[in-house]
């Protein structure tokens, strides 16, 4: 269960303790508490889309592949998987502000390598 607590909003609190309160009391639970941190936000994600749009008509691809191509360059990750090492491409919507600003500068630097100049203004 992922819950956002917020002490602004009504009765967030009192809905926290009663999800709580319907965990099965027969398992054993972890409970792991930690700040808050904003995932993206939706300017970043137009702005993202622009380039992408943008990024693939220099390149000749369509913008879901450049979204698939910049994933792989830049959010890949090694996980352990039953005991293997599994190769795993990091959602964009799992972002937060700062790491989806890096992403960003990640695939404008590439980019400008590639000759790519955009100016997000136009």
């Amino acid at each position: 269960m992922d819950f956002t607590l917020n002490k602004s909003v009504s009765g967030n609190y009192e809905f926290l303790l009663k999800r709580l309160a319907q965990l099965d009391p027969t398992i054993r639970w972890s409970i792991k508490a930690s700040p808050f941190k904003s995932t993206r936000s939706t300017e970043q994600n137009s702005r993202l889309w622009k380039l992408y749009t943008e990024l693939g008509a220099y390149i000749g691809h369509s913008p879901d592949e450049v979204h698939q191509l910049c994933g792989y360059k830049f959010l890949r990750e090694l996980k352990t998987v039953n005991g293997e090492a599994v190769e795993v491409i990091k959602s964009t919507t799992k972002l937060n502000t700062k790491d989806m600003a890096e992403y960003q500068e990640n695939i404008e630097r590439w980019a400008s390598e590639i000759g790519f100049v955009w100016s997000e203004n136009e």
